[in-house]
């Protein structure tokens, strides 16, 4: 603890003992505890059973009846003043009962948007609550001593919380960390506060506790139309981000578990959870707890429509420490326990600010091995956004970009497809010599191909290359909260959802089939690009080819609506891409100079061509041995 840290955590405990003393006439006197010498120390509240023949601190339990109350709040602000977050602090337990994004609606399909998106607010337990017990046996035991606000230690930006529990006592200190920075503004600050957890021996023997944790939170889904797929408890380990859902309680191979507790990680940094769009994670500082962490399944009901969904939890391991007790002339030992607790969207740009106090928290975007091309168009967006204000026109614009850079390599995929094109009477005709011999059309095939320097697979490259940018993109709208409730134009309300106009009034197998605009116009669109490009291929690679737009239309149908927004732009930008080559030359089909442009050796037509001639030597000497066995036999 540094030098402040030590004056505040001095303060705040001489503050308590204070108060204790006015208010002792009212206050029940514990019994006068013996001599330490004369006993053997007990362990604290949640850890009984490894000494059960030895006393321990009595708890503090709550009424059964008793409902939490929210005894304090604060609200958070961004650089420009707004608020953007409101915490709700509870006393049961003296935590985060939750945090409210201000502004950020829920969003059902069945309903309007309404209410603010609550982080934790459908779970029972706060985070920051305190765990006792933790173990992979028994449920643990949550902290249910009833904390009290402390007026006097509290501030505009701060909130004091105070707890007996038995002879132990709590002060918990909640303080918004500032978005301001020095000459640099943090934006995920705004989503940010700090936790610190001090416990001090107020008994006359020493206090020892073990298999403690702090809730880091539960998570599961928004609302009924958000993807459940997406809810990972998570956690960064040795400098390597990993994410479990409920399957890693229920494995393919072994026993199901009804929880994980893990006390022998490597360099924890950091643990949460996650949803579609939202996380909470709970960073301890270096000498907090990193080494385990507690996390099982749970069940939530949706804010909106009640409905019952599954969930996890997570909580982060605290270290095992040891008070001494208090004396005549000397004060019970106390420790202090320091965490962040970022609750905040899954801003890409956001994150990436906070890793300097945060390590690679913008890992939970989790974009895998497509980060190297999600990220720039994530970046892309933002940048456009800043722009238009709208983020329908943002996208647009940046399927332009991408469009843009990919232009050469379009155009030179075009005019391969032409030239192939020109190549098929000459396909037909080799089809004709040799309807029963398909190894020796392709190997003259091949032969053409070498002569006039086409490459069988050139109008395919667009293709290729746009299937990663295309699941790049979707990864980014799987994670963007930016788009969440985002308008476009007209029909299209919300950028995140599917832009439904109608439901039809009946009912397939239990499905209420709706009507989306933006995916018939974008297979409409692809349809229309193909029938400008030309006929390449043979009519079985054909045939694939046109099914494609059925296939991305049955794709995107049930998608966020942005992502046929996406592959609409990418149509129309290709089919003036088309009419602009239309205006160029075209290309000839003329043979190709071998001394000017001799195929590289060892290249892909060169290994195909040897490749098919050994095959059909084999195949030829196969058809000889078999006729000698026959004249043989005669």
């Amino acid at each position: 603890m540094d030098k402040t840290s030590a004056i505040v955590v001095g303060s705040c405990i001489a503050l308590i003992a204070a108060n204790w003393w006015f208010s002792g006439e009212n206050e029940p006197q514990p019994a006068a505890a013996p001599a330490p010498q004369a006993q053997t120390a007990p362990v604290l509240p949640g850890n009984e059973e490894q000494t059960a023949a030895q006393p321990a601190t009595t708890p503090q339990a709550t009424p059964a009846t008793r409902v939490p109350q929210e005894i304090a709040s604060l609200t958070s602000r961004d650089a420009e003043g707004n608020p953007v977050a409101r915490y709700s602090f509870t006393d049961v337990g003296g935590s985060i009962a939750r945090v409210d994004m201000l502004g950020q609606a829920i969003n059902s399909t069945k309903e309007e948007l309404r209410g603010d998106v609550s982080i934790n607010g459908n779970v029972p337990q706060g985070i920051g609550n305190l765990m006792f017990r933790l173990s992979n046996d028994a449920a643990p035991v949550f902290d249910d001593t009833v904390y009290e606000f402390k007026p006097e230690l509290s501030g505009e930006n701060k909130v004091a919380l105070f707890g007996r529990r038995g002879d132990l006592l709590i002060l918990k200190l909640y303080t918004l960390v500032p978005v301001q920075q020095g000459d640099k503004t943090v934006d995920g600050n705004a989503y940010t506060i700090s936790l610190q957890v001090t416990v001090q021996n107020n008994g006359g023997v020493a206090l020892s506790g073990t298999n403690w944790g702090v809730y880091a939170g539960g998570m599961s889904q928004i609302n009924h139309s958000e993807g459940p797929i997406y809810t990972h408890y998570i956690m960064l380990e040795n400098g390597d981000f990993e994410k479990e859902n409920n399957g890693s309680f229920e494995p393919f191979f072994g026993s199901a578990k009804a929880r994980i507790y893990e006390t022998n990680c490597t360099d924890l940094r950091w643990v949460g959870t996650m949803n579609q769009y939202y996380a909470s994670i709970v960073m301890p500082d270096a000498t907090s707890g990193r080494n385990a962490f507690y996390a099982a399944p749970a069940s939530y009901k949706l804010p909106v429509t009640g409905e019952q969904v599954e969930g996890v939890e997570i909580a982060i391991g605290m270290p095992d420490f040891t008070l001494t007790p208090k004396t005549a002339d000397i004060q019970g030992g106390s420790q202090s326990f320091n965490y962040r607790i970022f609750t905040g969207p899954k801003l890409n740009l956001m994150l990436e600010d906070m890793t300097n106090d945060i390590p690679r928290i913008e890992q939970i975007m989790d974009y895998g091995w497509l980060y190297l091309i999600s990220y720039p168009m994530n970046w892309l967006i933002n940048v456009f956004h800043s722009w238009f204000g709208n983020w329908g026109w943002a996208i647009v614009a940046m399927t332009f970009v991408v469009r843009l850079l990919i232009w050469p390599l379009y155009r030179k995929s075009y005019m391969s497809m032409k030239r192939m094109s020109l190549l098929q009477p000459m396909m037909k005709e080799l089809k004709e010599k040799y309807p029963d011999d398909q190894q020796k059309v392709s190997m003259e095939m091949m032969r053409l191909y070498k002569e006039y320097g086409i490459s069988p697979f050139g109008g395919c490259l667009p293709m290729f290359l746009q299937i990663p940018i295309f699941f790049a993109f979707f990864y980014v709208l799987q994670t963007a909260a930016e788009l969440r409730g985002a308008p476009f134009l007209g029909w299209v309300t919300d950028l995140s959802q599917m832009d439904t106009v109608c439901t039809l009034p009946f009912t397939i197998f239990g499905w209420e089939p709706v009507i989306n605009v933006l995916p018939f116009i974008m297979a409409i669109s692809m349809i229309a690009m193909m029938k400008m490009s030309p006929q390449a291929g043979d009519p079985t690679q054909q045939k694939i080819m046109k099914f494609m737009p059925v296939l991305f239309f049955l794709f995107c149908y049930t998608y966020p609506s942005a992502l046929a927004l996406y592959w609409t732009t990418t149509n129309i930008i290709s089919i003036f891409q088309t009419l602009i080559i239309r205006r160029m030359p075209q290309p000839t089909l003329e043979k190709v100079d071998p001394k000017k442009n001799r195929p590289k050796k060892g290249g892909f037509l060169d290994r195909m061509q040897r490749m098919m001639e050994e095959q059909q030597k084999a195949l030829e000497e196969q058809k000889r041995q078999a006729a000698m066995r026959d004249a043989n036999k005669k």
